[in-house]
């Protein structure tokens, strides 16, 4: 029947656009978080390519775009593009300039970031805000010595003896990598072994990098896909109500 498949399709759309609306909110409740990459969404028939974040895609894309029900489709990617860097005054904040990530150590093995807002705990080991070991190329930093400085590469220097050189590294997909709260991100297991060193990356002392989000684009974003959900429940409601009509005409058995 085609109110049946009417039903169908605006529940499907209403599923795939209430995931766009928690990604768009997610984006803009962090929009003020250090180092955050905003997740970009698509909506799209089946087999249409996942977003290309290097091909800078606008975050309100398709907001009301719905294909057919059958060929629906959600695809989401972290967008990469870096945001805007701040001098900050702090030796512990760090900025990477250009492609790449910070390692940090947790419970659950290597976790990735932007986020250089580091600090030195009581033992002068170098941590994350929420107290994550940073990585080096050969394990924690310990930086002893009440001063120091860093290289542009990211080695570390206190007392005029190198300290160690941050761990940075890149993923050939890292629009891939998934968030695990506001600054940390995980590599899917297929391609936890695809981190390489990125030797060509700029690591910029007293500086860190803002959010990518743009307040302004978000917003507009979400307000057209939750639109285009408020269109798709009126369509239900419209649908439903028809079925229901249909079904009370429908001639009674007499007995």
């Amino acid at each position: 029947m085609t109110v049946i498949r009417s039903l169908n399709t605006a529940d499907k759309a209403m599923q795939v656009l209430q995931v766009k609306i928690d990604a768009l909110a997610n984006n803009l409740a962090n929009a003020d978080a250090t180092g955050f990459r905003q997740v970009l969404t698509r909506v799209s028939s089946s087999g249409a390519n996942s977003p290309d974040a290097g091909a800078a895609p606008t975050p309100g894309a398709n907001a009301g775009a719905m294909p057919a029900a059958s060929r629906m489709e959600m695809s989401a990617a972290l967008d990469t593009r870096p945001g805007p860097i701040r001098e900050t005054g702090r030796d512990t904040d760090f900025a990477l300039m250009g492609r790449g990530f910070f390692v940090v150590d947790s419970e659950s093995g290597e976790r990735y970031t932007r986020n250089g807002s580091f600090s030195l705990d009581e033992s002068r080991q170098l941590i994350t805000p929420d107290g994550l070991p940073v990585m080096g190329e050969g394990g924690p930093l310990i930086i002893e010595g009440e001063q120091f400085s860093l290289e542009p590469d990211g080695t570390i220097v206190s007392g005029g003896h190198v300290v160690g050189r941050l761990k940075i590294v890149d993923f050939d997909d890292p629009y891939r990598l998934e968030h695990q709260g506001a600054s940390l991100l995980r590599a899917p297991e297929d391609m936890a072994a695809q981190a390489v060193p990125q030797p060509e990356v700029t690591v910029a002392q007293s500086h860190l990098e803002n959010s990518n989000v743009n307040p302004i684009d978000t917003l507009v974003a979400m307000i057209s896909a939750q639109r285009a959900f408020e269109v798709q429940a009126k369509i239900m409601t419209t649908e439903d109500d028809m079925l229901s009509k249909a079904v009370n005409n429908l001639p009674r058995a007499t007995g």
